[in-house]
């Protein structure tokens, strides 16, 4: 298995335990496979790079990799990211990466599969 891993803010907890967030939206090319799997981790620090990781959740196997514009998400690609709305999805992305309706992001959807 690679050493890849999903590094999410702990404020994710509960919807990635309840199966509510089944993808997520990353900034730019990101090249992950479909079937590949995934080491899932919860951090307790608000930036995950500045902060260690605390928790390892479990493993998740990607479904569906695709390489868009900002403006190019849908409004299920946002449920399924665990946004309320397509509109507050994009108000996150340019919080958390600055990104405008011409920015490159990579949308993953993952099936979690947690540890017990």
């Amino acid at each position: 298995m690679a050493v890849l891993g999903f590094h999410f803010s702990d404020v994710y907890r509960t919807c990635l335990l309840k199966r509510t967030k089944t993808a997520t939206i990353m900034c730019g090319e990101n090249y992950f496979r479909v079937a590949q799997e995934i080491l899932v981790y919860l951090s307790n620090k608000p930036n995950l790079f500045k902060g260690k990781i605390e928790e390892r959740i479990g493993r998740a196997i990607i479904e569906r990799v695709e390489i868009k514009k900002v403006r190019d998400l849908t409004v299920e690609e946002a449920r399924l990211s665990g946004s309320k709305n397509l509109k507050k999805l994009k108000s996150e992305l340019k919080k958390w990466y600055n990104s405008d309706e011409n920015s490159v992001v990579t949308f993953v959807k993952f099936n979690l599969q947690l540890e017990q």
